[in-house]
């Protein structure tokens, strides 16, 4: 069949599941035979140095972190101006974005130019849901989001129409290998000499996150049990915040910010419990990590994480219930042979269909031969 030229369009491309995501998805599209090109904010994981097809557009100049409104008014007319060269010097069949911004200065940047478009909602907080919405419905013609939970919100919500909307999952690549011995090194560190139970967290330090909510469950969890151990793993916005917050409640001996990891395979199977304190998301992908290596999973019930988790591999959680992240990382923690059935449980499920990239990946392609033709 005949190959497509996409062009992919994302805010920044620093740690996190949107990036990676993008990354993954260019990578196996590529191996298909496709042209693709990415366009966004050069940063930690993706820059013209590490990938020549690399177009820079300081796309986070127009998100909200870009000042004021006027300000980023103007910056999203520079970043249209500056995609619109891209496109003409990058001819392409189909344009994917990745959030709003990108997908308000993509519209800008394509009028007149009858390319089709595509965006993502990757989940955001609950006030912000009717805007997407309208920006969707303005810049795209269809709009993709990896769970069927953020579909209907979209829908109910934000008045996008079913026939715009497609629900394609996230394709999560298999756990590399760890040396065993570098795990339980890390695992007897991370525990120190008191430690018995190790919970991991893998985010970014963002109020989207909730590390906040974090650290109060640490304390509450301390108050029963001081063998618990809480280990985030993620640099953010509020990195320095937050571990001056766990300072300033007194349960800095039983959480350690490490910052980031190139490694977070080594971490997760160092770990007993996976938590996740998220005040919203799509479809997470550290859920299925640690799916991956058989590791439990306790969850806000954001977005799409009753599509992935359920009692058999967790806990899902209501957003910011201390009480109930407490009783459940009590609960699970303190049962080796619950943990145990749930591991078990949690491997069988990532060997699934609807995580295993080539299959996700796929379906992209048929969508996007679907909006070329």
């Amino acid at each position: 069949m005949k190959a497509v030229k996409i062009l992919q369009v994302g805010t920044e491309f620093g740690v996190g599941g949107i990036a990676r995501h993008v990354i993954d998805l260019t990578h196996w599209l590529r191996e298909q035979g496709h042209t693709v090109y990415i366009a966004g904010g050069a940063d930690a994981l993706l820059d013209s140095s590490k990938d020549p097809d690399f177009l820079t557009v300081p796309l986070a100049t127009v998100s909200a972190s870009g000042g004021g409104m006027l300000s980023r008014v103007m910056n999203m007319l520079r970043c249209a101006r500056e995609l619109r060269r891209c496109i003409q010097s990058h001819p392409v069949d189909l344009i994917h974005c990745h959030e709003s911004a990108p997908a308000l200065v993509t519209r800008l940047a394509t009028l007149g130019m009858g390319i089709p478009v595509a965006v993502t909602y990757h989940g955001s907080e609950p006030e912000r849901v009717k805007a997407f919405g309208r920006i969707a419905n303005q810049s795209a013609n269809i709009v993709i989001t990896p769970s069927r939970r953020c579909a209907d919100e979209l829908h109910d919500i934000a008045g996008v129409p079913r026939s715009k909307l497609r629900v394609v999952g996230l394709g999560v690549k298999s756990a590399p290998p760890s040396d065993p011995k570098a795990v339980e090194r890390l695992r007897a560190e991370l525990l120190g000499p008191d430690g018995n139970v190790l919970v991991i967290l893998l985010a970014r330090a963002s109020y989207q996150k909730g590390l906040d909510i974090l650290i109060d469950v640490a304390k509450a969890v301390a108050q029963t049990r001081s063998d618990f151990r809480f280990v985030v793993a993620g640099i953010g916005p509020l990195f320095d915040e937050m571990r001056a917050r766990a300072r300033a409640e007194g349960v800095d001996p039983y959480v350690t910010f490490i910052g980031e990891t190139h490694e977070p395979y080594l971490y997760l199977r160092a770990a007993d419990i996976d938590l996740l304190t998220s005040r919203w998301e799509a479809l997470p992908i550290s859920i299925v990590e640690a799916f991956r290596v058989g590791l439990p999973v306790i969850a806000s019930d954001a977005g799409g994480v009753r599509e992935l988790l359920d009692d058999e591999v967790g806990a899902v959680v209501r957003i910011a219930d201390v009480p109930e992240f407490t009783r459940q990382l009590l609960r699970i923690g303190s049962d080796a042979a619950l943990r145990s059935r749930m591991s078990e449980a949690a491997l069988a499920r990532s060997r699934e269909d609807r995580f295993d990239p080539a299959f996700v990946h796929g379906e992209f392609e048929k969508l996007y031969r679907e909006m070329v033709a």
